[in-house]
């Protein structure tokens, strides 16, 4: 799930084939930070962006920061743990209503970012089902949340496909306080399936289904990245110090299922 945008080029609609230079700007490599707190653990992977010019296509870990997690409301800190490929970890939990802290020192360089653990949510049920649309027999995953009515409640939806991210979402409470709430994930149409598209679920495929709770800043953060293609922008800032990516303390729940298409609702 990681897209940081560093410029943007217009698309061009050319009605024939032409060489043509572009003009860019060039921009010094920025630190990107993917940090979570559960109710096990915390981890941090830090890395660089990479100019448009290199070679090497891939993200460059960072193994030199100096991570520090702080909780005020328990008057301590820890320091986190480098292993390896920019991963630093440590044994701290979050407790659900407290506000952690997390600062990173690197090059000169000092981020900082701060969130508060959730209560798990509370999922109700997860099916495959089908859907007419335009003609055409959709597959859909339908997942169900029963929602907390003393709180404002955000989510983040992940569903992975034989271990492998596969759709994800996040959704908030504002419409239906207090109900059911529902999250559809398209899934691909029957003749997708029928003709093997490489992105149509099989049968027999292992799903997991990773909910979690999470805070009004991470859901910010979360939302910003999944309209970024529709707003033509950076997802917002999460951290302080122009450092990219975010910190989210988070509650979770996990639900395995099977795919067998005789198995599947029609809706």
């Amino acid at each position: 799930m990681k897209k940081h945008i560093l410029f943007l080029l217009l698309p061009l609609a050319l009605s024939c084939e032409k060489e043509i230079d572009i003009d860019y700007r060039e921009t010094g490599r920025l630190y990107v930070a993917e940090a979570t707190m559960t109710q096990t653990a915390t981890n941090v992977r830090l890395t660089t962006t990479q100019s448009v010019n290199d070679d090497d296509n891939r993200s460059h870990a960072v193994d030199n920061a100096t991570i520090v997690l702080t909780c005020k409301y328990y008057d301590w800190s820890d320091t986190l743990r480098y292993t390896r490929n920019g991963n630093y970890m440590s044994i701290a939990n979050g407790e659900p209503g407290i506000t952690y802290d997390l600062d990173i020192y690197v090059d000169g360089h000092h981020f900082a970012s701060s969130s508060t653990m959730q209560e798990a949510p509370d999922v109700r049920s997860f099916r495959f089902v089908w859907m007419e649309m335009m003609g055409e027999r959709l597959l859909y995953g339908d997942l169900r949340i029963q929602d907390d009515p003393d709180r404002s409640n955000y989510y983040f939806m992940h569903i992975y496909r034989n271990n492998v991210g596969y759709r994800w979402a996040v959704m908030k409470d504002e419409k239906d306080k207090g109900g059911e709430l529902q999250q559809l994930f398209q899934c691909g149409s029957a003749r997708d399936m029928e003709k093997g598209d490489s992105d149509a679920l099989k049968e027999g495929d292992a799903i997991r289904i990773e909910v979690r709770a999470i805070d009004r800043a991470s859901y910010d953060y979360l939302y910003s990245m999944q309209v970024m293609d529709n707003s033509g922008s950076n997802p917002i800032a999460n951290f302080t110090g122009g450092c990219l990516g975010y910190f989210s303390a988070y509650n979770y729940v996990n639900l395995h299922h099977t795919f067998h298409r005789s198995e599947v609702e029609d809706e």
